[in-house]
């Protein structure tokens, strides 16, 4: 695991007033003088009439739905977003009878905000620019980031002929944004449906595309250092997106649920209470929204931060979350099903979970399904069918799968017959030193192993950082051929002063991912003192002060 740790602030009431320090002083001063053609003109430099999130956020929200009534369309349909996107359903509902407007757009999505958790409609509509504006609403809702993913695919080549026949839209932000927006969706698809290594790409991207300030660059940025996560690399970084939220010039209360949602799961894999906070910030916002499907989803992440803590029985509402979802669309109902399992360790549970995922194409829990499962009791169709997974998506970190858990994956796999990089990287990545030197072994016996596995096996091995890796190198060292070539370049590179047991490296591993003596215990079975025993013995060996220093000359030795 990383080093997480990081101070959040609190939750943000997302209703409170904020002013308007931040927005453009003309647009202010026309605002307060009630110079409403002026403040039209004004708006059309900083607002999309098709876009309602930017720079300015909540200010210009908050400034928006100050609007006078029946003044202008264009106010009405820039009124109508903000009061939607801020659950404000008796305002909107008086607006609309008070100034009549083409209101398909509006009510479609308060009708998909506000739908139950067995919904499974699109608003009617004959238009394909309002299908296409509907659909990540609905897959969102739903979540089902399969579709979610396809729908991404297509929007990028979509601009509807409108786009330049309306006054109200600034077509030059428009274009910037989208070019943002596009790019950004189709990170967040293959995040959550498809390959880690093209959604980081298109993360990093999506963070130079738009106007500066814009709250999809945060996003990006986030997603694009958590993905490097679920790949199975070892950083620090703090969220950008708590603080974000949290200033005036913040998304509006909607867009602040989509963004938490979309980083959601990736949140699972950090040491802090990143998952929580969440958690808790998207359920009061759903529960102000009066949006059942984005509750559902806001309380499934609060009971896994739970679950994930250990809390069990009684101590959670899991139960609850399991009877609501019940009659949940698939997207909806596989991570309450997922967190029975993993509250119970129920391989059936997981069975179901895993064929839900499939169902709504929420790839991430298709993996960690499929690793608990093979981790309980392995199967050599399931073990199959994860290592292809691994291979297409690059998962090296399951969400929500302990890391003794996902080791045990990797060693069923290995067991079952499979045989290939991911594998061992998984192994790695889980940090257990010797079922990764288990994994290793059985692919160097394997006649059948290529000689690109059998090379991957050995640059995994200099990487393990225990005296029998060593002594495994330097016995294959001796070895004429590639695997050979390649041990002896390891060998040379570790140094003969490495001599740390599996145990010493598991317990300074977790050290310096920011876990107590205590909480080392309770993770690898062992008495605090033992814990203390073995990190007393890693300081010695490798000659540091503390146990962070300690942790630093591990991670050189397997650089």
């Amino acid at each position: 695991m990383p080093t997480s740790s990081q101070e959040l602030p609190a939750e943000p009431d997302l209703w409170a007033p904020v002013g308007f320090e931040h927005l453009p002083s003309d647009l202010v001063s026309a605002f307060r003088g009630a110079d409403w053609p002026e403040v039209r003109v004004r708006l059309q430099t900083v607002m999309d009439a098709m876009i309602t999130d930017g720079p300015y956020g909540r200010e210009l929200f908050q400034l928006v739905l100050q609007l006078p009534i029946g003044f202008d369309p264009v106010f009405e349909r820039y009124r109508a977003s903000a009061m939607v996107d801020h659950g404000e359903w008796d305002a909107l509902r008086n607006s609309l009878a008070a100034q009549p407007m083409e209101p398909t757009e509006v009510l479609g999505v308060r009708d998909i905000i506000t739908a139950p958790v067995d919904h499974l409609s699109f608003p009617a509509t004959t238009e394909p620019h309002h299908r296409l504006l509907f659909e990540p609403y609905e897959f969102q809702a739903r979540r089902s980031m399969g579709p979610y993913r396809h729908w991404a695919q297509r929007i990028s080549n979509y601009y509807p002929a409108m786009l330049w026949n309306r006054d109200d839209i600034p077509i030059g932000r428009h274009l910037r944004f989208r070019r943002l927006h596009d790019t950004l969706s189709l990170a967040i698809g293959e995040a959550h449906a498809g390959q880690l290594e093209v959604a980081h790409a298109l993360a990093r991207e999506s963070q130079r595309l738009g106007d500066e300030g814009e709250p999809m660059r945060v996003l990006a940025r986030d997603l694009a250092e958590l993905v490097r996560v679920g790949m199975g690399e070892k950083h620090e970084f703090e969220l950008a997106t708590p603080e974000h939220v949290c200033r005036p010039t913040g998304p509006s209360p909607q867009g602040v649920w989509e963004i938490l949602l979309y980083l959601m799961p990736f949140l699972a894999l950090r040491e802090d209470d990143s998952l929580g906070w969440a958690a808790r910030l998207a359920e009061r916002i759903a529960v102000r929204l009066a949006a059942p499907r984005a509750e559902l989803q806001a309380i499934s992440w609060r009971v896994a931060s739970d679950v994930r803590s250990g809390r069990r029985g009684r101590d959670t509402e899991l139960a609850g979350l399991v009877a609501k979802a019940r009659r949940a669309t698939p997207g909806l109902r596989g991570l309450p099903v997922f967190l029975s399992g993993y509250a119970e360790r129920s391989y059936d549970a997981f069975r179901e979970a895993e064929h839900l995922a499939r169902r709504a194409g929420n790839v991430w829990l298709q993996v960690s399904s499929l690793v608990w499962m093979l981790a309980i009791e392995p199967q050599p169709a399931m073990a199959h069918r994860l290592h292809q997974l691994l291979d297409i998506t690059a998962w090296r970190r399951p969400i929500l799968a302990p890391p003794e858990v996902a080791a045990d994956a990797a060693l069923a796999m290995t067991v079952t017959g499979e045989r290939g990089r991911s594998i061992l990287e998984l192994a790695l990545t889980a940090g257990r030193p010797a079922v990764t030197t288990e994994v290793v072994m059985r692919h160097l016996d394997d006649a059948s192993v290529t000689s690109t596995a059998r090379t991957a096996a050995v640059d995994v091995l200099g990487l393990v950082g225990t005296m029998q890796a060593r002594d495994i190198l330097a016995r294959l060292a001796k070895r004429n051929d590639e695997v050979g070539r390649t041990a002896a370049k390891l060998s040379s590179r570790t140094g003969a002063q490495i001599s740390l047991s599996e145990r010493e490296v598991e317990v300074l591993s977790l050290a310096a991912d920011g876990l107590t003596n205590r909480q080392i215990a309770e993770r690898l079975y062992l008495s605090p003192h033992t814990v203390a025993r073995h990190l007393a013995n890693a300081r010695a060996k490798l000659g540091a002060s503390n146990r962070a220093e300690a942790a630093v000359q591990l991670e050189r030795t397997r650089q």
